[in-house]
């Protein structure tokens, strides 16, 4: 408590000032506090984080339909939800699942994340040299045939030579190219449902709801194919996201039902070219800047 904001000098000061919101906190306070108040300023570590989740779950879109309906006060804001969740669930495959790899593949677009068996994409074996190609010396070296290629000569060479810095270097980027599929997703999201919602935020709330219920349960699929030994948990977790996904579309946007299902399945497959083209991307700057 103090009589008088230190930050704008208002007299309105009880546990925050009325006039800029400063917190009416005391630094000589043990380390504990400190800790604890910088973790809720960060975190939001309050009711809210968990009265935000419960509601992410329990009725898939309720969450997204309150938000858009103005009710927001009661919980997390979107964008420190996914910040937040994205943070614990990289951290969480980082010390549980260190052979977590990108599905470069694209068997599944929403989970880009899986536990493998195979090395990752630049987990190779450190080589003493570069490759050797034997080129006929009658042929035209302009021709281009049997010659190594771009790629080869520029991406996957640089990767085979320092193979530790590029794997260290692509993970260092993974989180950053899973981001950047939030926004892409809400784009299809507008175009898919203009004539519903004009502006691009309102779909935005509604990408980073659903790719934050999409890393709980990458999280939740991920822990029960640890503790099992099996892939059914992770199959199941992509079947919920699946549903979720159409239940959310439904409360949301507010269609019929072969008509959701038809967006849904558009939504899908425009969003597995764009993380296929993702890391795709990903992997060729990180071959490059080697």
């Amino acid at each position: 408590m103090s009589e008088r904001c230190p930050n704008c000098g208002s007299a309105r000061v009880e546990q925050y000032c009325a006039s800029c919101g400063q917190r009416a906190a005391e630094l000589r306070t043990p380390v504990s506090a400190f800790l604890r108040e910088a973790l809720d300023d960060v975190f939001s570590f309050d009711s809210r984080i968990w009265r935000t989740l419960i509601a992410l779950f329990r009725r898939p879109g309720s969450l997204t339909a309150d938000y858009w309906e103005g009710r927001r006060a009661r919980f997390v804001t979107p964008l420190r939800l996914y910040l937040i969740v994205s943070f614990v669930s990289f951290l969480f495959l980082v010390f549980t699942a260190p052979n977590a790899v990108l599905d470069a593949t694209g068997t599944n677009p929403w989970a880009p994340l899986r536990i493998g068996s195979g090395p990752a994409p630049f987990d190779l074996p450190a080589r003493a040299g570069p490759i050797s190609v034997e080129i006929d010396e009658d042929e035209d070296p302009a021709s281009g045939e049997d010659a190594p290629g771009w790629f080869s000569e520029h991406v996957f060479q640089p990767a085979l030579d320092a193979p530790e810095r590029a794997q260290r270097l692509f993970h260092q980027r993974l989180q950053w190219t899973v981001f950047a599929q939030v926004p892409l997703f809400a784009l299809w999201l507008r175009l898919l449902y203009r004539r519903r919602e004009r502006f691009f935020v309102p779909h935005l709330v509604f990408a980073l709801h659903f790719h934050t219920l999409a890393f709980v349960l990458l999280v939740a699929g991920t822990s029960g194919t640890l503790m099992l030994g099996t892939q059914i948990p992770s199959a199941i977790a992509y079947l919920a996201l699946l549903t979720a996904l159409f239940l959310s579309l439904r409360r949301v946007y507010a269609e019929g039902v072969l008509k959701t299902l038809v967006k849904q399945l558009a939504l899908v497959t425009v969003h597995f070219v764009t993380v296929v083209l993702g890391l795709m991307a990903l992997l060729t700057v990180t071959g490059l800047t080697v």
